[in-house]
């Protein structure tokens, strides 16, 4: 830390319109945020915007699409922050084209932000579909086995009237979890058109 900085920051604070004479940096109050720069609409334009770049980063990384490929999405609302903002979102999450409207009838992801904005991203040229189909296939198939494994050892009435609450209520959730594994992997696949 260079020996003048503290003196330089001092400086600049006395320098600061509505000080008084003699205070210092050092013993005044951290400042107070005023109540007028609240911006609600700005707060959830800000948060639409963050969701959509999320939502594209999120699918680019499930579906592996390479990070020097550009990806084609489309959005159900053309909503003003989308516009306003479209600069930046495309920079942020890679994308190529955004444009607004229904989702297209072609093999591709989909994602639904908060305020029910669908979007669509067209996976055709990105990833080779039938392999793709073949992967979330097989890892749906390994799934399925863990079901049945699951769904077989609490069917078991040894095992449930004998194991302590705890570990029957833990069997429990990972046959849950599996289940959701095994729905999200059927809609990719049906995204897909597998």
């Amino acid at each position: 830390l260079h020996p003048i900085m503290p003196f330089i920051t001092e400086a600049l604070w006395q320098r600061l319109p509505g000080r008084t004479e003699g205070a210092s940096i050092m013993r005044s109050a951290w400042p107070r945020g005023a109540g007028q720069a609240m911006d609600a609409a700005a707060e959830r334009d800000f948060t639409l915007v963050q969701e959509l770049v999320g939502a594209v980063r999120q699918i680019r990384a499930e579906y592996g699409v390479e990070p020097g490929k550009s990806v084609n999405v489309r959005a159900s609302q053309a909503h003003a922050a989308f516009r306003a903002e479209e600069g930046t979102i495309m920079r942020l999450a890679k994308i190529g084209s955004l444009t607004y409207g229904p989702a297209l009838a072609e093999a591709g992801a989909n994602a639904v932000l908060a305020d029910g904005t669908s979007l669509y991203i067209a996976l055709g040229d990105l990833v080779d579909v039938r392999k793709e189909c073949e992967r979330l296939g097989a890892e749906l198939g390994r799934i399925s086995g863990l079901i049945d494994a699951q769904q077989k050892k609490l069917a078991n009435e040894q095992f449930v009237s004998r194991a302590p609450a705890a570990v029957v209520d833990g069997e429990r959730a990972k046959l849950l979890q599996f289940e959701q594994q095994a729905a999200s992997l059927r809609e990719k696949r049906q995204q897909l058109g597998c």
